[in-house]
């Protein structure tokens, strides 16, 4: 797991009062929702050794001021909705490996560097129900990279 998102998960004691009550958090900010692919994306990429800790903290604040949230929104979005998934992907070899180098660097450079985000946002993701690049990938893939963890559902 990232160190700089478990340890901001660890130390927010909302997150220490919600694990003990186990309280369940279903409603999270639609930015932050709509970049479920982007955090798990950042996680593994961070496991592949293609986000180095270095970069890791800027990525994930540039992130929070993106989707206008603070750290402790993240880190309970996390653990609600991405880290049984995040985990699953990191600890498969197979899986890990729809990461490749050249994806994490895009992905990493965007969250890096604010001004390419608004781009990577535009380029990869749905607006207005029409997905930017849905011709470079086929169903079949599309699917495969459901079912393997690359991707989430959206339902």
């Amino acid at each position: 797991m990232l160190i700089g998102l478990a340890g901001a998960l660890l130390l927010s004691p909302s997150f220490a009062t919600a694990a003990e009550h186990n309280h369940n958090h279903n409603h999270f900010n639609p930015v932050l929702e709509a970049l479920g692919n982007d955090i798990i994306g950042l996680t593994v990429c961070y496991r592949n050794g293609y986000l180095s800790e270095q970069d890791q903290e800027p990525a994930f604040q540039n992130l929070i001021n993106y989707a206008g949230v603070d750290g402790q929104e993240l880190g309970m979005y996390y653990m609600n909705s991405l880290g049984a998934e995040a985990e699953k992907i990191m600890s498969d070899e197979q899986d890990r490996a729809l990461w490749t180098k050249d994806y994490c660097e895009e992905l990493t450079t965007a969250y890096l560097y604010p001004h390419h985000l608004i781009r990577w946002q535009h380029k990869n993701h749905d607006h207005d129900g029409h997905a930017h690049n849905h011709a470079d990938i086929s169903p079949e893939v599309l699917q495969q990279d459901i079912e393997r963890g690359r991707l989430l559902r959206i339902e």
